[in-house]
This record gives structure tokens, sequence and C-alpha cells, in this order.
């Protein structure tokens, strides 16, 4: 799904924000550490409310950027725990800019 540019850009960077669908249906954005497997979906620590959240409802975002120069990309798609507080982003959809 993502160009050897995006893929690059990812693994160059170990900061990610990440947003989850709350009860109410508002969304909760927290920074995450994060690593990129091969088939590009982001693998990450959750607890607290990034938890509970992806227990109820997979569905998620990610901006990963970077300030100078402007570039970055977004992803939205299915988060699933891999692990008791391990979850791994599965991209449906990405627009990246800069790159």
């Amino acid at each position: 799904m993502f160009s050897d540019a995006e893929l690059e850009f990812l693994r160059s960077q170990r900061i990610g924000r990440f947003a989850t669908v709350g009860p109410s249906g508002w969304p909760h954005a927290a920074p995450v550490m994060y690593a990129v497997d091969d088939e590009g979906a982001l693998e990450f620590d959750v607890d607290g409310v990034k938890l509970r959240n992806l227990e109820a409802e997979p569905r998620a975002a990610m901006v990963v950027d970077a300030m100078g120069p402007k570039r970055g990309v977004a992803i939205q798609g299915h988060a699933r725990l891999i692990a008791p507080t391990r979850a791994r982003l599965e991209p449906v959809r990405k627009f990246s800019w800069g790159l």
C-alpha cells in the first residue's frame, strides 16, 4: 500500500499521533511510539483509553509527520490487539505529503 518513499519516511520517525473512536463518538488522540512491519502495518503499545476504545471500535487513524520540511503520512485503518497491550494498525486508506 505504501510507496518506497512513504515506508522510508515512516521508518525514519519514532512517534505518531494515534486516534481512536470513543464511546461517545468523539475522537481520542495521543502520541505513540511505533514500529513498521514489512507490509506497512504499524505496531505500538496501547493502554487506558486507547485500549478501551479499540476493544469497542477497531476504526482508528494515525498521523506521522515532520516539520522541516513539511512532510508526513496520514493513515486510516483497523487496529487489532496482537497482545494484551499491543496493537497493530492495518491501513485501509492513506495520504502523504512532501515525500
